[in-house]
């Protein structure tokens, strides 16, 4: 399922996936707080998407 002209759903969980693996980088622990929804708000985790959809991006 595309995301974006040049990114789909299963190139973005896959790099998320190993993105998580990565302890000492911005994106790594992104991809975690993502995951765990901290802060429990729909707001923040739009935005905590888009930054990782911009990240994906850059890489492709």
């Amino acid at each position: 399922m595309p995301i974006t002209n040049t990114l789909d759903l299963e190139t973005l969980s896959a790099r998320m996936d190993a993105w998580a693996a990565e302890p000492r980088t911005k994106r790594g622990r992104l991809v975690r707080v993502f995951r765990a929804n901290l802060g429990n708000s729909p707001d923040l985790q739009a935005a905590r998407l888009s930054l990782l959809i911009g990240y994906a991006e850059k890489v492709a």
